[in-house]
């Protein structure tokens, strides 16, 4: 049977299923220090640090599934922006430029964020509001 390789997002799912498994472990563990034997303790730890090294193995591989679609998120963000100073540069109306200055600032917040799917929806609207003034006659050139 072929396995699929979780997505980033997927990861980061399993990767705090985990974290949250190894914290209520560790609940249990201090709930319940007066009736477990040391054996059952030590077994319990053990199974707590094992669902931790699971939550940080998920993240890794997340963010190694990140790294791969860095190259064409930055250069997604490098074309949006070059066409957003263009249409800037060629565009007279100031209700415009503050429209496609506004999605840069959504879209910068958005970097900063480090959240991916923030990022495409931050290019998104970029993109999105520099189109809807492809039609004008005073924005055509600007694209």
């Amino acid at each position: 049977m072929p396995t699929q390789v979780p997505s980033a997002a997927q990861c980061g799912d399993l990767a705090q299923q985990f974290h949250d498994l190894a914290s209520l472990i560790g609940n249990y563990r201090l709930n319940q220090y007066g009736t477990l034997t040391v054996a059952q303790q030590y077994q319990l730890q053990n199974q707590q640090m094992q669902c931790l090294q699971y939550s940080s193995s998920f993240i890794t591989q997340g963010l190694s599934l990140e790294q791969t679609t860095l190259t064409a998120t930055l250069k997604a963000i490098k074309n949006a922006t070059t066409q957003a100073r263009n249409a800037i540069a060629a565009n007279g109306t100031v209700d415009k430029t503050l429209q496609i200055i506004t999605s840069l600032a959504v879209l910068g917040a958005s970097i900063y964020s480090m959240n991916p799917s923030a990022i495409q929806s931050g290019i998104q609207g970029v993109i999105s509001t520099l189109q809807s003034d492809a039609g004008s006659p005073a924005g055509a050139g600007g694209i």
